[in-house]
């Protein structure tokens, strides 16, 4: 509308918008900033800076923890974990995505990999309770790389560690028919300058209501992929990424899923289910016999958003027994399999699709952190399905089928 319009040719001329600059100055002190700590959103911040005049982060972690948000209506026990678990990590895992985005654009996996050995500390407690993403009652703490013993990362002993040199493809990416920002084309055309073998297009699936994505959408996006297969000098593969339920289950009947080449599930939203409730939820998706591949398991978003609670240890049984792979999301806002967690799936049985979740060109280069990730965990060409020639990865995708 007018108005919009007019908004946005303000901002283009100016840089700023005076409507947006005149709501800001009225807002209580402090309710920005509060606002960015996962757990608390927006609607919270204004009540608490407003009721409270909380103005800082530490404000805020003093009043929880000296019960002063208790007289506030919305506020419980349940709310306190969650500020306090989203204070935590805004603090601790923001180190690791500044790092890593202050590399230059030269940095090999090794530098990465130096990167995460000193930002990512285990110890017997953070490795436990990691966002609370727990292994299981009595458990004790996973080691965060093969040959680590002490709960404190060690150089990992090579055993022909992966490199970004093997790897084969990338099977988790968006265009602009979602929400990426290059063409189908754009991106395949960027994917064949990388030298992969293959290449997998997976937009966002219709239950995520926000994507405006259908069955007819998905379908002409298909005929257009097999359109560019003789002259693209890679193999298309059409995929899809399909969104996790509340109750586990994903977008489209298996009939329909059939025609994708392969499928990734994702949790896009319940991120607060309690830990049980989360686990059914995963497992259920894992004993779909059409998804392949779970992407950033546990859902968190560096500085924003924690992990969610999931027994790791149930997750990881049920991927290696029904032939699901675990992706290591290689997006610095993302990490995700975090990088302290994938030698204990490994050791499991779980393989693993190291992914960049590319929604542009300058997103397929992150593929190198993904691998320092990798290599962190000591995984080799066997462990990730994408570093395998297209032949042993489609016999993996058919899933048993």
């Amino acid at each position: 509308g007018k108005s919009v319009a007019a908004k946005i040719a303000e901002y283009r001329r100016t840089g700023t918008i005076q409507a947006v600059d005149e709501l800001r100055a009225n807002l209580p002190a402090g309710a920005l900033l509060l606002s960015k700590v996962p757990g608390v959103g927006p609607k919270r911040a204004l009540r608490i800076a407003g009721e409270l005049g909380l103005a800082s982060v530490g404000d805020l972690e003093r009043a929880v923890r000296g019960g002063r948000l208790r007289g506030v209506p919305g506020f419980g026990p349940k709310t306190e974990e969650r500020i306090l678990r989203g204070i935590e990590v805004a603090a601790s895992d923001a180190a690791l995505r500044d790092a890593l985005r202050a590399l230059p654009d030269g940095a090999t996996e090794d530098d990465i990999g130096a990167v995460l050995a000193a930002r990512v500390v285990i110890t017997a407690t953070g490795a436990e309770r990691e966002g609370g993403a727990e292994r299981g009652p009595g458990a004790g703490p996973r080691t965060a790389a093969a040959g680590t013993g002490s709960g404190k990362h060690e150089t990992v002993r090579e055993r022909d560690l992966i490199r970004v040199a093997h790897m084969r493809g990338d099977l988790h990416t968006h265009t602009d028919l979602t929400d990426g920002i290059v063409s189908l084309e754009g991106m395949i055309a960027a994917a064949g300058a990388r030298g992969y073998a293959y290449y997998a297009v997976t937009d966002h699936a219709p239950n995520l209501v926000m994507q405006r994505m259908t069955d007819e959408k998905t379908l002409a996006q298909r005929a257009r992929l097999r359109a560019l297969a003789d002259t693209a000098g890679l193999a298309l593969l059409h995929g899809s990424e399909l969104n996790i339920a509340a109750d586990g289950s994903v977008d489209w009947d298996e009939e329909f899923l059939s025609g994708f080449d392969l499928c990734v599930a994702s949790v896009h939203s319940s991120f607060e289910q309690d830990r049980a409730t989360m686990t059914k939820r995963f497992i259920t998706a894992i004993e779909n016999p059409r998804v392949n591949i779970i992407g950033h398991p546990l859902t968190r978003k560096i500085g924003r958003r924690p992990p969610v609670q999931v027994d790791l240890d149930a997750l990881y049984a049920a991927c290696a027994r029904t032939g699901t792979a675990l992706e290591i999301n290689a997006s610095p806002d993302r990490m995700d399999l975090p990088p302290q967690h994938i030698a204990a799936a490994r050791d499991a049985g779980v393989k693993f699709a190291v992914d960049t979740d590319a929604h542009s060109l300058a997103d397929l280069a992150n593929m190198r952190y993904g691998v320092a990730a990798a290599r962190f965990g000591g995984l080799t060409t066997e462990d990730v399905i994408n570093a395998w020639p297209l032949g042993r990865l489609k016999e993996f995708l058919r899933k048993g089928r």
